[in-house]
């Protein structure tokens, strides 16, 4: 039994760090393909998620020795069909009219083992059926798609890890797998008809997409700050700036904040004027910035808009960690500082909370450039949505 919860504690292990690294593109997603975020849509695809790493991992785990492995002999493929059947009428102890001998019989690896082949894959064909909406020989090509997947990562040896195959290529294990998937479709039913239909996660999520949520813009804001870390990344590279890396507080006794003041005026207040309030992740999110006091937005509102957020607000929360202030300030005067980023800082989150509730949903900042978020997306017809 150890030999199978032990893959699966080391799925709970790794998924996290999976998951992390999975959301940002994952939303992303999303918002390009719905418009928006759905609860039960992220359940269900991050459980696959997570079924995926625990079908992986056990057919991987334990890892051997590599010096094992190398001395291991004989041949690293079965090829005749159904042995496991000849296995089982060879090895079993069960006598069909002795019934003491079937408990036994049951917890012998010539059972166990073929019917953990069918159970791996069983859950791959519920999804597939559920959430993907796969007819029936797509599942049971892609049931054996993933087993082939498998029995091709043991023959290799991972991929040439070790020396070559310490666990057997069976065929029997592609057919079970197979089997595993179809079972998976045929029962489908019995196990999502409890749950909305995708059709019916798909109608949700439009309607959200509708909605610019507080996420939905926290989003944009990473995805235009990781872009603007490239960029200063590659001009360091090619010598055209003195550095790197992008210092938020300033850099070293402020040596950045040109180069911040610079960015910030040409990123978030020239290129939106030009592109009807867009940046780079405002688009990949699809939602635009709008003036609520005329029918254009001008660069006066984007550069109160920002000016406000970043030359104020986030100088103000930022630029007290910049190493300046401990070179150079008295403690008191260093503590001072520090704390007025601090409150900066607080106020500024308790002011988000308080506007999360609200109908509009308007940070200062917006309320006093009359600037808004809306959404672009825009829902294609079900005659052209194709899955």
């Amino acid at each position: 039994m150890h030999a199978y919860l032990f893959p699966i504690e080391v799925a709970v292990l790794i998924f996290p760090v999976l998951a992390f690294m999975l959301t940002l593109p994952f939303a992303i997603y999303q918002y390009r393909k719905f418009g928006g975020l759905n609860f039960l849509r992220n359940v269900v695809l991050y459980t696959f998620i997570f079924y995926l790493l625990c079908a992986f991992l056990l057919i991987l785990l334990p890892l051997p020795d590599p010096d094992d492995v190398a001395k291991m002999t004989g041949s690293a493929v079965q090829l005749m069909p159904f042995k496991f059947v000849h296995d089982f009428l060879t090895h079993t102890v069960l006598v069909w009219n002795d019934p003491s001998t079937y408990l036994a019989a049951l917890t012998q690896a010539v059972v166990l083992q073929p019917v953990f082949n069918v159970l791996l894959v069983i859950p791959f064909g519920i999804y597939l059926r559920y959430y993907f909406r796969y007819p029936f020989w797509k599942t049971t090509l892609f049931s054996f798609l993933l087993s082939l997947f498998f029995e091709i990562t043991q023959l290799t040896g991972i991929y040439g890890i070790y020396p070559h195959a310490y666990r057997l290529f069976d065929v029997d294990d592609l057919m079970l797998n197979t089997l595993g998937g179809i079972v998976g479709f045929a029962i489908a039913p019995l196990f999502t008809s409890l749950l909305p239909s995708r059709t019916k996660m798909d109608e949700m999520t439009y309607i959200q997409g509708k909605q610019v949520s507080y996420l939905r813009r926290l989003i944009a804001f990473l995805v235009d700050w990781f872009l603007l870390e490239v960029i200063t990344a590659i001009l360091g590279v090619i010598h055209l700036l003195p550095f790197k890396n992008l210092e938020t507080n300033g850099g070293t006794r402020f040596t950045q904040l040109w180069w911040l003041v610079l960015i910030v005026f040409l990123y978030f207040m020239l290129l939106p004027r030009f592109t009807k309030g867009r940046t780079f992740g405002k688009m990949l999110v699809q939602i635009r910035i709008k003036s609520t006091n005329s029918e254009r937005l001008k660069l006066r509102q984007l550069m109160i808009r920002n000016g406000l957020l970043y030359y104020v607000t986030l100088a103000i929360i930022l630029f007290p960690q910049n190493p300046f202030f401990v070179d150079h300030l008295s403690p008191v005067l260093f503590l001072t500082v520090i704390g007025i980023g601090f409150v900066a800082g607080f106020m500024f989150f308790i002011h988000i909370c308080i506007n999360f509730f609200s109908k509009d949903r308007q940070l200062f900042y917006e309320k006093l450039s009359h600037t808004a978020h809306v959404s672009t997306f825009k829902q294609k017809d079900k005659a052209s949505i194709t899955e």
